[in-house]
């Protein structure tokens, strides 16, 4: 009786691991309901197992509820325990009896422990090992008959020494497999949810994918690519070549199991069904090709296939696209093989049209000549083109391996602190563009100077520059005309400056003196001096002002002008002869032997020569030295023998003290002529404005008679409006004379000429406002002239006549960009500005000379 009644407690515990597996199985879908479901089924099994109770001795039931209840709350959770407990505690109270307190504390103990297991031990129950069912087990047995003590039976503890043991490890042994057949349920139900998981994530991939995905049915073609390869030829591309109906037969043997609907869209399909009938309508020439490659793949047992193709659309329409399928290595495997087919026209013609840009850029780039380069900033790594390293006078070869290095190299050390510092201001967004002028050792040793700019075009996700593009510009030109251009300006104010000195000084020494310091002062000459030819017997040449870091040279040397080696030198030669001479070379020229080492002693490496002459006669000549070979070019040595000439022309005034009056005038004109000869100097660099100066100053001049003023105020107006447009040497010559139209940066370079001309003449004395003509002549009085916006009587009235001599010469004059307008469209300009652009009393004395006096000027004059 007793094994009958423990035989129907196993079967119970066996009947509820069968039916929660079928809960488990519900439960992947709907989780919460089958969680009550177990519940009921827990607290079912705990019923029956009080119902079905095994009595071991009189007074002392046992039964298997211990063990659902425990084992329904370790795999169940908390909702399992709540509800089978609710149910097992009912029942109880429901039989009643003494034991009915201890029974319902059986019951809370057992899920308390189950559920603790649970929460601190196992929390995933399809992984619990045999070990903690073995303690959950015994610590729920134990702790049951620890409370079976308390039962109201006599002598209770005498009755249950007996089976202690065998109730505690039978039901703990119970509790074990039970858990292990409820482990196994477990996994198989987490199995289950993953499959059905999986299942439906490939549902929901294969619908939502945007690229086509196919599954077919390969196996007449895989048995039909086996029996070639065991009985026709060994070269199955041959083979199937030559037989098309066989390619065609194969490709309609193709089964289309299931199509997502980018693929019915790729191939402007409506359904699948339709998309099944007739394969080979969807395949062209490339297509074919490519399905006789993925048979020749099958052939060879490749693992993958594949293939850039063409397939066609319904309507006919290419497709260009990449094929791509695993190949099937069994018929079990060639029943359902997936075909992805990704639609790259787009791409295609992306990549056409990239192609191109690139080809045309790489045109643009070889017409303007300009290096490339790429920089990888975290590797080093840096790509360039030939061009640039043509700048350098290499070749890419020459220069390989190419890296960041090689810059560092070549660049100048002094160029590459300024270079550097930019960088990292490009590095940290401080400015968006790299842009920065830098000397690059040329492969025959000099500097070529570049214009090197660039931008970040790809950053790091933590913001750190990750590469960069730019271009090499080479402006060794613009540069050596830049320094040439402010050399002569330098040239031409300190000339300026000495003719003031001349106009002012009337001793003949002092004149010398202040001659030489103004030179050296302003353009940092080595050596200048005055040597006077004297005729004493020797001849010699007496120093008779000098200045300049290397005077001492002249202590240590005698210079004459006699016909012996000492009269062979420069110096002697120009009072001989009465004609400028240059040294570009001191050590190799010719004649210099005498003082050829004193020369190298002090670094004295070129001189000019320019006799002084006063009349007929060479009363002194000024010597030039520099510590650079070839320092002198033809405008410098032209610039500085006229000024020889004036010189002299002080010198003879100062001398016959009885035709002062007529050798100052003299002398004036002269320093009108020199001004003059620097004007013309800055409009040959701009052949469309030649004679544009003079023009403005024969206007100026007739409008400054017209209003009555005095001869000795308007000699200044003549020699402000010669020079008006002297600013214009610092403006390159390509922008001065470019016939198109200028960038707005460029243009803001023309309208700096008059602040320009203004600093040239900053340090030079007249007694006329030169500066002030030159820096206001295109300020207009309602203030919107440049460069100061200056008003009304702000402007002086030498300016204001010169506002108006421009315009008139400018609109009639040729320019680049255009050809004269002609008088009349001068005139209404005038007009039109009068009383607001342009002083009315000058306007109206223009207008009326040149249109009712009929005034000439320049080419139009008689």
């Amino acid at each position: 009786m007793l094994f009958l009644e423990l035989l129907q407690n196993a079967a119970l515990l066996l009947a509820l691991c069968f039916a929660q597996r079928f809960i488990s199985a519900y439960g992947n879908k709907h989780p919460f309901q089958a969680r009550i479901a177990s519940g009921v089924l827990f607290g079912g099994a705990a019923v029956l197992a009080m119902a079905m109770a095994v009595q071991f001795a009189p007074g002392v039931i046992f039964d298997s509820r211990t063990i659902v209840l425990s084992m329904g709350a370790l795999f169940g959770g908390p909702v399992v325990a709540a509800v089978s407990g609710a149910m097992a505690a009912a029942y109880r109270m429901h039989l009643g009896g003494a034991g009915t307190l201890v029974g319902l504390g059986v019951i809370a103990a057992s899920l308390a422990l189950g559920l603790a297991c649970r929460r601190f031990c196992v929390p995933e129950p399809a992984r619990i090992g045999i070990r903690h069912l073995f303690i959950l087990g015994l610590a729920v047995h134990l702790t049951s008959v620890g409370l079976f003590h308390l039962l109201p039976v006599t002598a209770v503890h005498d009755r249950l020494v007996p089976i202690l043991l065998p109730y505690v490890v039978a039901l703990t042994l119970a509790s074990v497999a039970m858990g292990l057949l409820l482990r196994e349920i477990e996994g198989t139900r987490v199995f289950d949810e993953i499959l059905d998981d999986s299942r439906e994530r490939y549902r929901t991939l294969f619908n939502s994918a945007t690229v086509a995905i196919f599954e077919v049915n390969l196996t007449t073609i895989f048995r039909q690519v086996r029996h070639m390869r065991e009985t026709e030829a060994s070269n199955p591309r041959a083979f199937l070549t030559s037989n098309p109906g066989l390619v065609t037969d194969l490709i309609n043997s193709i089964r289309v199991v299931r199509v997502n609907p980018a693929a019915l869209r790729l191939f402007g399909v409506s359904s699948e069904r339709e998309f099944r009938r007739e394969i080979e309508r969807f395949f062209g020439p490339e297509s074919r090709a490519a399905f006789i490659d993925s048979l020749c793949a099958m052939w060879g047992d490749a693992e993958t296939f594949t293939v850039k193709t063409v397939y066609l659309a319904q309507d006919g329409r290419p497709i260009t696209c990449v094929e791509s399928m695993p190949v099937p290595r069994t018929e079990a495997a060639a029943r359902r093989v997936p075909v992805t087919i990704v639609d790259i026209s787009a791409q295609q013609e992306s990549e056409h049209q990239l192609a191109e840009e690139r080809r045309r850029l790489g045109e643009i780039l070889w017409g303007t000549n300009v290096g490339t380069w790429e920089w990888n900033v975290q590797t080093g790594e840096l790509i360039i083109n030939e061009r640039w390293a043509g700048i350098a006078g290499y070749t890419l070869d020459e220069l390989a391996p190419v890296s960041i290095q090689t810059w560092i190299d070549l660049a100048h050390p002094d160029d590459l602190v300024e270079s550097n510092r930019l960088l990292q201001q490009a590095f940290g967004r401080a400015i968006d563009y790299y842009d920065c002028e830098v000397r690059l050792r040329h492969k025959a040793g000099h500097w070529a100077w570049i214009q090197d700019r660039g931008k970040v075009v790809e950053w790091a996700a933590d913001g750190k520059p990750l590469r960069m593009s730019g271009t090499h510009t080479d402006v060794t030109e613009r540069k050596q005309a830049e320094a040439r251009a402010a050399r002569m300006t330098a040239v031409r104010n300190t000339l300026l400056r000495c003719h003031a000195a001349i106009l002012e000084e009337a001793d003949e020494r002092r004149l010398y003196q202040r001659v030489t310091d103004v030179l050296v002062e302003a353009q940092d000459y080595a050596l200048v001096w005055v040597g006077r030819p004297l005729d004493t017997p020797d001849q010699d040449i007496e120093p008779v002002a000098k200045a300049g870091g290397e005077t001492a040279y002249l202590d240590s040397i005698a210079v004459r002008w006699a016909d012996d080696d000492l009269g062979q030198g420069p110096a002697g030669l120009a009072v001989k002869t009465g004609k400028v001479q240059v040294a570009h070379n001191i050590q190799a020229q010719a004649g210099f032997g005498p003082w050829a080492a004193q020369a190298k002693n002090h670094n004295l490496q070129s001189v000019m020569s320019a006799p002084i002459r006063a009349g007929d006669r060479t009363v002194a000549v000024l010597n030039v030295y520099s510590y650079l070979e070839n320092a002198f070019d033809d405008v410098e040595i032209g610039l500085v023998s006229e000024f020889a000439g004036n010189i002299g022309l002080a010198v003879e005034a100062i001398r016959l003290s009885r035709e002062t009056t007529s050798l100052h005038s003299a002398l004036e004109d002269a320093a009108f002529g020199a001004v003059r000869a620097i004007a013309a100097t800055i409009e040959k660099r701009d052949p469309y404005t030649s004679g544009h100066q003079e023009n403005v100053a024969a206007i100026s001049v007739a409008i400054a008679r017209k209003l009555g003023w005095p001869p000795g105020r308007i000699d200044g107006l003549r020699l402000g409006a010669t020079i008006h447009d002297i600013g214009k040497i610092y403006i390159p010559s390509e922008i001065l004379n470019r016939p198109g139209r200028l960038t707005d940066s460029e243009f803001g370079m023309v309208k700096s000429h008059p602040q320009v001309g203004y600093e040239i003449l900053e340090n030079t004395e007249f007694p006329w406002p030169i500066k002030e003509m030159v820096v206001q002549h295109h300020e207009r009085i309602d203030g919107t002239g440049y460069p100061n916006g200056l008003k009304g009587d702000e402007i002086i009235e030498e300016a204001k006549i010169i506002a108006v001599a421009d315009v008139v010469d400018a609109i009639t004059s040729h320019r680049p960009y255009r050809p004269g307008l002609g008088i009349d469209v001068a005139l209404a300009e005038i007009e039109r500005g009068r009383g607001t652009a342009y002083d009315p009393a000058v306007a109206d004395t223009c207008l009326r000379m040149i249109r009712d006096e009929g005034f000439l000027w320049g080419d139009l004059r008689n």
